[in-house]
């Protein structure tokens, strides 16, 4: 090439130096940009690969949870007779003694769910009135107890004997109901 063209033209002699100059810096700016992406899609694969096991898991337990409750190796329980005998069938499974049941229906009102409840009264040492809480509601996932009271029992012949009076619930819930309504 003849250095006299860039000597005639002014311009032509600024391009010439500058295009090459212009050139690297795109090529650089938009080099390191590519970079800063893909260290940034890095990171985000890289959390994505710490949660994703724990998210994994809890989706496996949610699922479980939903086939046991959904299975019900329990019959669903949906009248007072019904939960009279099943608080009967479990305190004479576990050997406490029951003195009176009485069973009510509470219905829905004022966003809460309808349900049933049922005050059991009766005697039993520490360790049955324990098994006899966890075996109720161990089986129906929506029965649980919502008050305790137990007092030592006055009989010196039988100094381990409580008295006890559980009140459980039972929510009234169909999951028929609610995928119905989805």
């Amino acid at each position: 090439m003849d250095v006299g063209k860039f000597k005639s033209s002014r311009s032509r002699l600024i391009l010439w130096v500058m295009i090459p100059a212009v050139l690297i810096a795109g090529v650089g700016l938009s080099t390191y940009a590519l970079r800063m992406q893909s260290e940034w899609k890095l990171t985000r694969a890289q959390h994505l690969a710490e949660v994703f096991p724990r998210l994994v898991q809890a989706r496996e337990r949610a699922e479980a949870l939903q086939q046991r409750f959904e299975s019900g190796n329990a019959a669903h329980i949906d009248s007072e007779d019904e939960l009279i005998s099943y608080v009967q069938e479990r305190a004479l499974k576990v050997g406490f003694t029951v003195d009176s049941l009485k069973v009510e229906r509470l219905d829905a009102a004022d966003g809460k769910l309808p349900a049933l409840t049922a005050i059991v009264k009766g005697s039993a040492d520490l360790g049955t009135i324990y098994r006899l809480l966890s075996d109720v509601a161990s089986v129906q996932q929506l029965l649980s107890e919502s008050e305790l009271q137990i007092s030592r029992q006055a009989d010196p012949r039988n100094p381990g004997l409580y008295r006890a009076e559980i009140r459980f619930e039972l929510i009234l819930f169909r999951m028929e109901t609610v995928e119905g309504r989805s």
